[in-house]
Parts: structure tokens; C-alpha cells; sequence
């Protein structure tokens, strides 16, 4: 399946193609982004971003942003189209990716953000 790989310790947005139907599996994309937990961030209505759930409580290495986004990702995160629910190709071309992803230094990663739910 066509994907992108943003690693930003090698500062690369790279096309790949997953061996795995991450459907099925999600243990490619663990290997791959060098995790254990990985959260889904809906980035566009057919896109949706996998990440390392804990990558800002490690000790981070290389992280991106997209131009005019303002979230921060820590770590390596591959990009398929679909949803959460079901992942397909990724329709957008691998151009659009190189030219709207930033590097952020380690140092300047935000802390991770906790959230306190209280249940009644």
C-alpha cells in the first residue's frame, strides 16, 4: 500500500510502499515508526497520519510540523489515505508532502499534554 514516511532524525519525506495491509496489521507501521502504541491523527478529510503516541515523553531525536498547522510530532509518522477506521493509498503526491513539512529541533519540541477526565 502507497504511503509517506517522514523521518525527521535523517530530515526525509520519502514515498514507501507498505508490504502489510495495515487493515489487517499494524505491526509493519509499528516497526516502521520504532514504537509500541500509535495514535491516528485525521490530518484531512482522506488522509490520516500514524504516529508514536508516546513520542514527546521520549527522549526525542528529530520532529516536524506542517506549514501553518501548529501541532508538533515527535518522531517518525507515516501518512495513508482513509481514516482511522479504514486505510486506503494515499491519494496526495509525495511533492505536496516535501513542501509543506518543517523540521523542528529536539529542544524545541513542546512538553506532552496531560489531560485530567473526571468520571462521575
Amino acid at each position: 500500500m502507497r504511503a509517506v514516511k517522514i523521518d525527521p532524525v535523517s530530515r526525509t519525506v520519502t514515498e514507501i510502499n507498505l508490504k502489510k495491509n495495515p487493515n489487517s496489521t499494524l505491526q509493519e507501521l509499528y516497526e516502521i515508526i520504532g514504537c509500541d502504541l500509535v495514535e491516528l491523527v485525521q490530518i484531512d478529510r482522506d488522509m490520516v497520519m500514524v504516529v508514536d503516541e508516546e513520542g514527546k515523553c521520549k527522549d526525542v531525536r528529530g520532529a516536524f510540523t506542517f506549514i501553518g498547522w501548529g501541532t508538533v510530532i515527535a518522531g517518525t509518522a507515516i501518512i495513508l489515505g482513509g481514516s482511522g477506521e479504514r486505510f486506503k493509498a494515499l491519494p496526495e503526491n509525495l511533492a505536496s508532502f516535501q513542501m509543506m513539512t518543517e523540521w523542528v529541533e529536539p529542544k524545541d519540541v513542546p512538553p506532552p499534554q496531560a489531560a485530567v477526565i473526571a468520571i462521575q
